[in-house]
């Protein structure tokens, strides 16, 4: 059995407080943890609850160390290291509960309260949504109230003496956390650096395509980016945002070249031959180098790289969010010549697999020696004889042939794939490109959403006198795919697209909407409020961005302002306060006591003014010490004194002598 010290310090209710509130802020962990984590926590949990419960003993010290050493080598096994940004939060959720399980004291306790608020830190490592940011305020909010348990004494705290002082300390330092986001210098690299683990891949398009794929990706409903165009935004068919462009194919799936070439930014090679559109790019992390334009881009972010394939991408993974302005020539022409060494690498096919195709191919060929006539032909083929699916038959070991002469059927990946490999069987340079196409336009914020469900494939071929241009398979077969979007051209897709089209009044369209873009502000303002946009803002109130001193002293100017505020708000809470009747009586108390010579200093608590009475006027020590309990009583143990507690102290005052 625990000792009463013990017992008096860790309260069963404190306990079970602190258990909810960890419970909460590792709760977002679980779908990432390893599954024994999960499971760790809950039985430490549980443990740790019966020992509180039934007052039980905390477990010996060689247990705990066993488990702590069976638990860092279970992480190590886990993630491969103790490092990095998944295997350090495992690590730290675990030895939290372990410091859960040994708690004794109520220092014990406050240290695992202090490990929870850095544990609220590390969910922002993997989301920054509005959503995590609401619930991490919630994690915070329920640890203040848990601290505010763990420091009363005297009677237990109600669910309102907890939590309305928690939230009133939250509200209190809004004032300065806001100052301190818009003022602190930002710059334009991390403090550090955790290294991503391999297993935390994200959600998105990949290097590489296989039937299938990109099938999987319009599955989805999460945001691939935003775009906001200062002027109309383009209609729905002009809307191809290129991403990876896949040269090598193995017979069955097609990967990305690693081209060597850079162009250089003033002199891209691609002519604009219409009026070029300009618009701002708010990229979602998704672990990969690649950003997305419009078909062609003709102007480079700063921090990305345009390469010959006109890929455009940056030198890191993209693992935060990342904003980006791009101007783009919707009408074009690139890419006038093409190199030997090019041409032979764009005509590549294996020669052992498909050769269904391969014959196919050459009949073209035979049939119709001009490229442009071979093409319009094929893309004939396709819509005559072709049927757009969400859910193709699989294919075998020879896919482009299984398409084209069984299924029939499939998704863009089919099409732009069996359409780039007859054009290199038939001797024309061409190659697959993917990305996105269309976007749901936000009438809310007049701005594009491009959601994965939105992914797509195409083909680029290479035209003597034209260079390269582009052609979409899928839009002969299900042109509504592309004028009017996925929806359009098969019905929603998942849960979400279902009931906004079964709501013929358009309300839960609208209410996305306003989500989204909430969202897109939360974006642009709170994540994107980078060294550029600090800058512009400041610059409207005459503060110089461009100087850190200038900065600091408004930083720290702000922040006394701020402070001063909040303790001016407090003392006069405080100056209200002196109409309480507790107070009132035991101030008569120590004006009495400073008439006889023993002044209370104003930093002074009662108990401290107790000490120094006893110490320097033993007489006086019975009678102050009786009052100083009534007036420790009627004021700290409960939020209102009764009449009883108030009669009583005014009596044991109004009977004192010096």
């Amino acid at each position: 059995m625990t000792s009463a010290p013990e017992r008096a310090a860790l309260k069963v209710a404190n306990i079970f407080w602190l258990l909810l509130a960890i419970a909460f802020v590792v709760a977002p962990h679980a779908e990432r943890l390893p599954v024994w984590v999960t499971l760790f926590c809950l039985g430490i949990g549980a443990w740790r609850g019966v020992i509180a419960q039934r007052g039980m003993r905390t477990p010996h010290w060689a247990l705990m160390i066993l488990l702590t050493l069976a638990a860092t080598s279970a992480t190590f096994f886990a993630h491969g290291r103790l490092y990095g940004r998944d295997a350090s939060s495992t690590l730290l959720i675990v030895m939290l509960c372990l410091k859960l399980l040994e708690m004794r004291s109520r220092r014990d306790a406050l240290l695992v309260v202090q490990l929870g608020f850095f544990l609220v830190f590390t969910n922002f490592l993997y989301s920054q949504t509005v959503a995590m940011g609401g619930y991490m305020l919630l994690c915070v909010w329920l640890f203040i109230g848990t601290l505010i348990g763990f420091n009363r004494t005297g009677t237990e705290p109600t669910l309102r003496e907890r939590m309305w002082p928690a939230a009133q300390m939250v509200l209190q330092a809004i004032p300065l956390m806001l100052v301190i986001f818009i003022l602190f210098p930002r710059i334009t690299t991390p403090l550090w650096r955790l290294p991503q683990d391999p297993n935390s891949g994200m959600t998105g398009l990949s290097d590489s395509m296989a039937p299938g794929d990109i099938n999987n990706l319009i599955r989805s409903e999460k945001v691939a980016f935003r775009a906001d165009f200062p002027e109309s935004i383009p209609k729905n068919e002009s809307l191809y945002w290129r991403g990876p462009v896949l040269w090598d194919f193995d017979g069955r799936a097609w990967k990305a070249f690693s081209y060597p070439g850079i162009l250089p930014r003033e002199k891209t090679g691609i002519q604009e031959l219409g009026s070029p559109v300009e618009y701002t790019v708010t990229l979602e992390p998704h672990g990969k180098t690649w950003m997305f334009a419009l078909d062609m881009p003709t102007s480079i972010p700063s921090e990305g790289h345009l390469y010959g394939d006109y890929q455009l991408k940056t030198t890191l993974p993209i693992n935060t969010l990342k904003r980006y302005q791009v101007r783009s020539a919707l009408d074009y022409r690139s890419g006038l010549q093409l190199s030997p060494t090019l041409r032979s690498r764009l005509t590549r096919i294996p020669k052992e697999t498909n050769p269904r195709a391969t014959a196919l191919a050459e009949k073209l060929r035979a049939d119709f020696p001009n490229d442009k006539e071979l093409i319009r032909n094929t893309l004939r083929m396709f819509n005559a004889q072709f049927y757009y699916s969400l859910e193709p038959p699989r294919l075998g070991n020879s896919p482009v042939d299984e398409f084209l002469f069984d299924t029939k059927q499939g998704f863009c990946e089919h099409y732009a794939s069996a359409f780039v490999f007859l054009m290199r069987a038939a001797g024309i340079p061409s190659r697959v490109v993917t990305g996105y196409q269309g976007g749901e336009v936000n009438t809310l914020g007049n701005y594009l959403i491009v959601r994965q469900a939105d992914a797509h494939a195409w083909a680029e071929a290479w035209i003597e006198g034209e260079g390269w241009v582009r052609f979409d398979p899928t839009a002969a077969v299900a042109p509504d795919r592309i004028e009017r979007g996925m929806d359009m051209a098969l019905g929603p897709v998942g849960i979400i697209p279902s009931l906004i089209a079964a709501d013929k009044f358009g309300i839960l369209r609208q209410i996305r909407f306003a989500w989204d873009a909430f969202n897109n502000q939360w974006n642009q303002w709170v994540l994107g409020y980078n060294t550029e946009r600090q800058q512009n803002f400041l610059s409207q109130f005459g503060i110089d961005g461009t100087d850190w001193r200038s900065i600091a002293l408004w930083l720290m100017i702000g922040c006394g302002v701020a402070g001063g505020g909040i303790a001016a708000i407090l003392l006069w809470r405080l100056r209200d306060k002196r109409g309480d009747a507790a107070l009132m009586a035991y101030l008569k108390f120590t004006a009495r006591m400073a008439r006889a010579g023993l002044a209370r200093s104003p930093h002074e608590g009662p108990l401290d003014f107790l000490l120094r009475v006893k110490a320097e006027k033993p007489s006086l020590a019975e009678a102050a010490g009786h009052i100083t309990s009534l007036y420790v009583t009627a004021r700290y143990a409960s939020p209102q004194p009764t009449m009883e507690q108030i009669t009583a102290l005014r009596r044991a005052v109004a009977a004192f002598r010096t």
